[in-house]
């Protein structure tokens, strides 16, 4: 048989409660000429008499034994597929009926584009709002800095050849930022990014969704191993002792307040290493020192809601902060 245009890698682990309808969206796509491959982490729940239900020739299954974990199971998609395009699907998630078909003529059509992502509509919990990530590759790469609202692996579809040509994997000693360093070490290697507009991924929040039950020490000591790679890249002024010092920002902790002098510290060294960023890699300029910026400022938020401090201490900390947006 021919080899399919596209291979789609769904990984699950204990996901029989969503993942019918998951399967339901996936194999309803108006594109039809693709492999799924299901990844299953070694779930002891009801995930394998789900997919046993599903009677489809497209369908690849794939078991652990054991529970290896999301990026090593991403690897395993990348080295099975056999489409010409890989794409992402959460095991909770529900796809457009045309997300594939808009993402394969994305890249068909723009051979210069190396990943398509899109924006996604989150629902469930009392919530649903559409993302506002950029469509541009270089804001897309800006925004890397800051970790957030840049662009949804679960809505991703990238080149095959290409994460294979350089050796691109996901690092499995990075705990739910192992995608956002997939896509670093893309760019680095000249990859391009866009974002659709439509939302084409329907994003269910739930109570047993990852982000709900963090393990924050875990988290702290994965992005610390990826900013100290990450923040030099960006802002060649950054020396190892300032990017120990700036690691404070990207700290779970932070959201509860720093205390005034590191505030005012992390200030110091965000105004001084803003001044040169290195845009070799396509980055927006503007865009990467407004993504620091942004996270400076979320730390002072977090400081004047969580800290009990004198009338003359928050104006002092407003005064270091005014002076950041010069």
């Amino acid at each position: 048989m021919p080899s399919p245009v596209l291979s789609v890698a769904l990984p699950t682990f204990n996901g029989e409660e969503h993942l019918a309808a998951t399967l339901e969206s996936i194999l309803a796509q108006s594109f039809g000429d693709f492999e799924l491959l299901i990844l299953d982490d070694g779930s002891r729940d009801g995930t394998l008499d789900c997919v046993s239900r599903f009677k489809d020739g497209r369908i690849r299954l794939h078991r652990n034994a054991v529970n290896l974990g999301l990026p090593t199971n991403m690897n395993i998609a990348i080295a099975m597929a056999q489409g010409s395009f890989l794409a992402r699907v959460d095991q909770d998630d529900l796809a457009h009926p045309d997300r594939f078909a808009r993402q394969v003529a994305c890249l068909h059509d723009h051979p210069d584009i190396t990943i398509v992502g899109s924006q996604i509509r989150h629902f469930g919990e009392g919530m649903e709002f559409v993302s506002a990530m950029p469509d541009d590759d270089g804001r897309i790469k800006a925004r890397f800095i800051a970790g957030a609202d840049y662009f949804a692996n679960q809505a991703s579809m990238g080149r095959l050849d290409f994460y294979r040509k350089h050796h691109l994997r996901f690092d499995a000693n990075l705990y739910v930022v192992d995608d956002l360093g997939f896509w670093f070490d893309c760019m680095l290697h000249g990859a391009r990014f866009v974002n659709l507009d439509e939302p084409l991924t329907n994003y269910r929040v739930h109570r047993h969704m990852t982000s709900m039950n963090l393990d924050v020490p875990r988290i702290n000591q994965s992005k610390r191993r990826l900013y100290r790679r990450l923040l030099p890249t960006y802002f060649p002024s950054i020396d190892g002792k300032a990017c120990e010092r700036l690691m404070r920002l990207y700290d779970a902790e932070t959201r509860l307040g720093l205390p005034i002098d590191q505030l005012a510290e992390l200030h110091h060294l965000v105004g001084t290493h803003l001044r040169i960023v290195d845009t070799r890699y396509g980055q927006d300029e503007q865009e990467c020192r407004d993504a620091f910026l942004r996270l400076l400022n979320n730390a002072r938020s977090a400081a004047l809601e969580h800290q009990v401090m004198s009338v003359a201490d928050a104006r002092a900390l407003d005064a270091v902060f005014r002076s950041s947006q010069t």
